[in-house]
């Protein structure tokens, strides 16, 4: 069952990147020429969003030097977070690049992980950590020291996670139900307590029969989620035929679905197939596990949404999956369409994990062909 759940948490991360696109919009911007990368195709967009700075290197002071970025966040001071699963370290970095030191360690001690696999800031200071073969969430103070940690996840701690008000976090977690002769798989999202491995509230719930020769088996139950740091959570099941998603309540209600009706699907390149299939590979194959002994193949079609975000002002970012770069409709909290915006970073961001936290858009890689590093730069509508 563990190597079941770090296959799904490597492709929870092949999701989250999203895949190229087919964009036929020309590589203009008000009638200019864009980065003048060959073969770049920007989507036409109301706005867009340019990288202010970055960390990584190839080779030198190790404290730059990244093994496996996993995830990466903002502190409630505004400093970059990135967690390293390879090192299995969080590093603390200033938004000009200075480095402020390390947290945790390897280990099965306080404070420490053994896959560490998501991370939030908590609104209140601090953070927590999703360790996946520890089975536990670590929570970290406002000083980054070790506060507390919950344990006794049924299988798996939550894999995402944002945390709100109140010192709870809303989270996606695999679910499991077993019986004599079936097993049933599939998602979660619910708000959980500092001191509850059971969530106070579930907002979405999807299980399907289980298939041990069929590693696509409940891919159905893929859902994407986002919350306000009130409560606020949006909900978006993963499919290539409909563009939706759903607002709940904190406690549970729902309040409304929004449906692009003119949303078109699109079919994958075998190109693009072929390369999510070398990067789950060379996900699985870093964390010494066969890809040729996994039935599994990707999915054919784009899928309509690839991530759901919430920035400080209370905009609700939707980050389309048929283009061929990152690209957002941006709505308000009541479902209105407010803009769109698009990376303008070349074709290198095709692969890029890009996330909206804060003020900030954050960019990396999980798979990258050189070495790994962290892209960021501001969101529109924040006084800088």
């Amino acid at each position: 069952m563990k190597l079941m759940l770090v296959f799904y948490c490597v492709l929870l991360f092949a999701l989250a990147c999203g895949s190229p696109g087919s964009e036929t919009e020309q590589v203009t911007e008000n009638g200019q020429t864009s980065s003048g990368v060959e073969n770049y195709i920007l989507p036409v967009a109301d706005t867009y969003l340019y990288i202010s700075d970055s960390i990584g290197i190839d080779m030198g002071d190790s404290n730059y030097v990244f093994g496996a970025i996993s995830n990466a966040t903002l502190t409630t001071n505004g400093n970059l977070a990135v967690l390293d699963m390879q090192k299995t370290i969080i590093s603390l970095f200033t938004l000009d690049g200075d480095f402020i030191g390390n947290i945790g360690r390897q280990g099965s001690g306080p404070g420490e992980f053994l896959y560490p696999a998501g991370i939030a800031s908590r609104p209140e200071g601090g953070f927590v950590v999703s360790d996946l073969m520890g089975n536990k969430l670590i929570n970290y103070d406002s000083n980054f020291e070790y506060l507390s940690e919950q344990t006794g996840f049924y299988r798996s701690p939550p894999l995402a996670f944002i945390a709100i008000e109140g010192m709870e976090i809303i989270a996606l977690k695999s679910v499991v139900d077993e019986s004599e002769d079936r097993i049933s798989m599939g998602k979660a999202v619910g708000r959980w307590t500092m001191d509850d491995c059971d969530p106070s509230v579930t907002y979405y719930s999807s299980l399907s029969l289980f298939d041990p020769d069929d590693m696509n088996s409940g891919e159905e139950n893929a859902v994407l989620f986002a919350a306000s740091v009130n409560g606020i959570v949006f909900t978006s099941q993963i499919s290539p035929d409909v563009y939706s998603f759903t607002s709940w309540s904190r406690d549970g209600d729902e309040l409304f679905t929004y449906i692009d009706h003119d949303f078109l699907p699109e079919r994958r390149t075998q190109e693009d197939i072929n390369a999510e299939i070398e990067q789950v590979d060379r996900r699985l194959n870093s964390n010494g596990l066969s890809a040729s002994a996994l039935d599994w193949e990707p999915n054919p079609d784009k899928f309509a949404i690839r991530g759901l975000f919430v920035d400080d002002i209370n905009r609700l970012w939707v980050s389309k999956g048929t283009t061929q770069t990152p690209y957002f409709d941006v709505f308000d909290l009541s479902g209105l369409y407010l803009f769109s915006a698009a990376l303008d970073a070349g074709l290198r961001s095709h692969s890029w994990n890009t996330i909206i936290v804060q003020d900030q858009f954050i960019c990396f890689d999980l798979n990258p062909e050189d070495y790994p590093r962290v892209f960021w730069g501001d969101l529109p509508g924040f006084d800088q």
